[in-house]
């Protein structure tokens, strides 16, 4: 883990009853027989007038790349630090293997390789030096398993370099090798590709997707939900502190999707699809592409239209980084409106309790 995580919790521990014995398991059922490796039970956690995580029960299996959805502000750090046992739930507890979290925070991180918003190192220090000196704050490290961490990232060749001289993609990537030097049961990995630029991301995405080939348990924060698309074979989807829709990422899609249009006629196309579709489908209007939200077994019969009302229909392109937001609106049925004064709202109550001294969410 990165230094932070060796922090003490920040708040006294409410004392919870035992579980009960006939306490319901359903992550054994979502995991089908393979091994629960993180699971968390009616996960609460409220900061002063707000709720940041709301009664959150979720499951990950040996082997799962497991994405952690959700809009900025959806709890997903406050989760993963509750995970991590820097922050106390009000209620409910995590389980890592046969270790509940907070109260057996220590024998529990055992098990955890990770960071929490951006890995923190020594920046005077070569990767190599790093690896060793943070390392060793968790166990013992062979040379043999440095070099072998830094080459899975791709950083073997440029493992004697001062940290301080890398990029931002460099830095993530080696966070990644600290999170692996222990071989943890999991990884856990907050938005490891926020801040870096389109070759950086996919070197990060290519690098989950290899450690989920070589069975390696990961559970990745993202608010990107095509990112997840890419790498995941199950994820949770949050909104306001609760969970929207858990799942294989295969039966995460929307219903509909965004479909791009490009006519030689684009206020007529418009036009043709609103009496198709209604109204409500064009999504955006423009002089060079028309968006359309419809199922895609209809793009067959839309260009139908368009051509029957001679309508040259040039390109049809389906949008297929459909943003999350959109996929939260139709899962929600809340209007773009009420998000954004939702939104405002839980900032100022957010403000309010960290001039207080609590936690940011």
């Amino acid at each position: 883990m990165s230094g932070a995580v060796n922090e003490p919790a920040s708040e006294a521990a409410p004392v919870e009853a035992a579980p009960s014995s006939r306490e319901e398991r359903p992550e054994q059922e979502a995991c089908a027989g393979r091994r629960v490796v993180l699971s968390t039970h009616q996960l609460t956690k409220d900061f002063k007038g707000l709720r940041a995580v709301d009664h959150l029960d979720l499951s990950v299996c040996e082997g799962d790349v497991f994405g952690f959805l959700g809009p900025n502000g959806a709890g997903k750090t406050t989760t993963i630090r509750m995970i991590l046992g820097l922050i106390y739930p009000t209620h409910g507890h995590v389980q890592i293997l046969d270790h509940r979290v907070p109260d057996q925070r220590l024998d529990a991180l055992r098990h955890v390789g990770g960071f929490v918003d951006v890995p923190a190192f020594y920046d005077n220090m070569s990767a190599r030096r790093n690896l060793r000196i943070l390392g060793r704050m968790s166990g013992q490290v062979t040379e043999a398993r440095i070099h072998e961490v830094l080459d899975m990232v791709g950083l073997s060749t440029r493992g004697d370099s001062r940290v301080g001289g890398y990029s931002h993609g460099m830095r993530q990537r080696l966070g990644i090798a600290q999170a692996l030097i222990h071989r943890p049961a999991l990884i856990i990995l907050d938005e490891p590709t926020s801040g870096l630029d389109p070759q950086g991301m996919k070197d990060v995405r290519e690098l989950v997707r290899e450690l989920g080939r070589q069975g390696t348990t990961v559970f990745l924060s993202s608010h990107l939900l095509h990112e997840v698309e890419q790498v995941c074979n199950r994820a949770v989807i949050m909104d306001k502190g609760r969970v929207v829709v858990q799942g294989p990422v295969s039966e995460l899609r929307p219903a509909s999707m965004s479909i791009k249009f490009v006519t030689s006629d684009q206020p007529r196309a418009a036009e043709v699809l609103s009496r198709l579709l209604g109204a409500a489908s064009i999504a955006d209007s423009g002089p060079e592409s028309l968006r359309v939200t419809a199922g895609d077994g209809l793009v067959p019969e839309m260009v139908r239209h368009l051509v029957a009302e001679g309508i040259d229909v040039l390109a049809v392109v389906p949008a297929v980084e459909q943003g999350l937001e959109d996929f939260f609106l139709q899962l929600t049925g809340a209007s773009a409106e009420e998000r954004a004064r939702e939104g405002g709202a839980r900032e100022e109550r957010a403000r309010e309790g960290r001039a207080s001294g609590e936690d940011d969410q």
